[in-house]
């Protein structure tokens, strides 16, 4: 009996490792197809962007006319010489990709689209909005192209006909008549399928190859002591568990920090929302500003990062009956089924965010601060989908915990939206923007020698609309500029006598970069009695880009006597060089610190820091959103300048 078993065990053996063989190499031949797709929609892409760029800037250079536009230099430009250069470019290139711009009312009959290219081109007519086109479905290569419509600049060629130049009538007979927006013709992108798949088919080869020598080996091992072994059974049956095992993990664990990743999450979700018998409970965490990490220290501590961050999580969860995930990029999530309130799993998460927040994480001799936003949904039908509108408010907000309800669904938000233009819209043309004066005091003297200009609302019915209500949909729709110019009249106007006082007004970096915004400030600046009293809020410094355009600026005001501040200096991942280029004379400290001053000692290190560094290089400092005694004493002994907040003072239309 116990030979029989033995043989019908050994029978088994290779028809399972064949079973197993052949389900890695259909999942490896599955995986390489789409990774070859993948890589033709990113190549066509990439080629995209650089075709396009190139195309711009030498169209730009006929169009301010660093080159002439006549018969000798027409073959220069990018409609005329596409054809050529892919000629060069597709057999030059290891995959033969061809890019050549063409239309379907082509001046050049080179450049007349084949069937593929008129079918993107008809595409592109019953979907203006779409600016790109991806096909896979012929069997010789991939289709991509990207719409390329009519601009100012082409207008010179492709208007009228009568105005365009001579040479270029007498050349061409067609492709007159254009409107700015039109469709002239596409970016034709075509990859090649045999070569592509050649070099992906090798490297699948080379997995098979690999995988079924590892197989044979194993397979030889196993049935050689199975041979000689009478606990075979026993053997065989820890060797499939280990290989299930392993195959499983390899299936649902997130490869960087060992968790549950995407596709264990949404099964869980998935079981859990067919099961109505237990609570659900979701939260989504986001890392602030992770993208500067890697910026800053490098995408070696940036996964590190990632990895402490998830074994803080996961000892933090531990005993909360809790499964973490790692979901992609720096997002997380935490799960419960458990029968807690929703009141308990908020508090939980809340409590888990401070501890993150509050953490040191050290890293090749760096010590990381992070913040992170968080949404939480329960017991909600598209536990995920509202888990994550919440999560985006919380990012955009400066609450960083968000809960879902039914208030900041979509749709809410479309019509909040519109509300919010109209009310801005009517407050602008009724002139209903008010500054209100927030007083700043001066920690040295005991006085208040400053003030902010904070922007309101005040409806015909006497409602104060605070800013956070209309500010981000002044900016979504062009009408911020609108508030600054407000702003700047009304507080000069109000400061005009008051001479013992400086004052600050808020700037963003469109402002900034805004040539009108620029050229009223600096017509403000000459008009006004004491420019040297007005001091420039840099809002959202730590998004600028444009540091040279910035600069200017400052160079610019500053030749008047108004100083600078950066506001929020010590959110995210402020940089303290930038500050010695910019040349400020205030850093704001973020509230985020100094809320937190009294009771978390990273804070304090971190406001610390700032004071020290403001001191050294000549800067004053003032710590915003005081609200006890205990905080002003605090930052007191830190050597903080000046402090702000409903503690000092409320923001009102009249002075304290």
């Amino acid at each position: 009996m116990e030979k029989y078993f033995n043989r019908k065990v050994l029978f088994f053996i290779p028809i399972i490792f064949l079973l197993v063989l052949l389900f890695r190499i259909f999942y490896s031949y599955t995986d390489t197809v789409k990774q070859m797709n993948e890589f033709a929609y990113k190549e066509a892409q990439v080629l995209k962007s650089y075709a396009i760029v190139h195309r711009n800037y030498y169209q730009k250079l006929y169009f301010d006319k660093t080159i002439p536009l006549n018969i000798d230099t027409l073959k220069g430009l990018p409609a005329y010489s596409s054809y050529y250069i892919n000629q060069k470019f597709s057999k030059s290139n290891p995959f033969n990709i061809s890019l050549k711009t063409v239309s379907d009312r082509a001046r050049n009959a080179k450049n007349k689209a084949d069937a593929d290219e008129l079918k993107a081109i008809k595409y592109f007519k019953e979907h203006p909005k779409e600016k790109e086109y991806f096909k896979e479905d012929n069997p010789n290569y991939y289709q991509y192209a990207s719409a390329l419509t009519v601009q100012k600049r082409c207008l010179k060629c492709h208007a009228s006909k009568e105005d365009a130049p001579e040479f270029i009538r007498n050349r061409y007979d067609k492709a007159y008549g254009y409107k700015i927006g039109e469709l002239r013709g596409i970016l034709s992108i075509k990859i090649p399928k045999k070569k592509l798949n050649d070099y992906f088919i090798n490297h699948f080869l080379y997995s098979v190859i690999y995988d079924t020598f590892a197989f044979i080996i194993l397979f030889l091992i196993i049935y050689s002591i199975a041979q000689k072994s009478k606990q075979i059974n026993s053997f065989l049956r820890q060797a499939v568990q280990i290989q299930t095992k392993k195959l499983k993990e390899t299936l649902i664990k997130e490869r960087l920090t060992g968790l549950p990743n995407r596709l264990q999450f949404l099964e869980d979700i998935r079981d859990a929302e067919m099961d109505d018998k237990h609570n659900r409970h979701l939260a989504l965490i986001n890392i602030d500003n992770f993208k500067d990490v890697n910026d800053f220290y490098g995408h070696a501590v940036g996964d590190s990062l990632l990895k402490l961050l998830a074994e803080k999580i996961e000892s933090l969860c531990k005993d909360a009956n809790s499964t973490v995930y790692k979901l992609p990029s720096d997002e997380y999530a935490i799960f419960t089924n458990a029968d807690i309130s929703v009141e308990v799993f908020i508090n939980r998460v809340s409590t888990l965010l401070t501890e993150i927040q509050r953490s040191e994480y050290a890293i090749n001799n760096n010590t990381i601060f992070i913040t992170v936003s968080c949404g939480i949904a329960s017991n909600e039908d598209d536990l995920i989908i509202k888990a994550d509108m919440a999560l985006q408010l919380a990012k955009t907000s400066k609450n960083n915990l968000i809960v879902y309800d039914k208030h900041i669904d979509s749709t809410d938000n479309v019509n909040k939206n519109i509300r919010g233009i109209a009310l801005l819209k009517d407050a602008i043309a009724n002139d209903l923007i008010v500054p209100y004066f927030q007083p700043i005091y001066n920690l040295h003297t005991n006085k208040i020698e400053k003030y902010e200009s904070l922007v309101r609302i005040v409806t015909k019915e006497g409602d104060v609309i605070a800013p956070y209500v209309f500010l981000d949909i002044a900016e979504k729709s062009k009408l911020y500029h609108h508030i600054t110019y407000t702003m700047i009249e009304k507080t000069f106007a109000f400061f005009a006598e008051k001479e013992q006082y400086e004052f600050s007004i808020n700037l963003s970096i469109n402002d900034m970069l805004n040539e009108k915004t620029i050229a009223f400030i600096l017509e403000k600046l000459a008009s006004y009695t004491a420019p040297h009293r007005v001091v420039f809020e840099i809002l959202e410094s730590n998004k600028i880009e444009n540091y040279q355009e910035i600069k200017e600026f400052i160079q610019k005001v500053k030749a008047y006597g108004a100083k600078i501040a950066i506001d929020d200096f010590g959110s995210g991942y402020s940089n303290f060089s930038h500050v010695l280029e910019l040349n400020v004379d205030y850093l704001k400290i973020d509230a985020s610190l100094v809320k937190n001053i009294t009771h978390d000692e990273n804070a304090k290190k971190v406001t610390q820091t700032i004071v020290i560094f403001a001191q050294n290089i000549g800067l004053q400092t003032i710590a915003e959103y005081v609200e006890d005694e205990a905080s002003l004493k605090e930052l007191l002994a830190l050597g903080v300048d000046f402090v702000q907040g409903y503690h000092i003072g409320k923001p009102a239309q009249d002075l304290h």
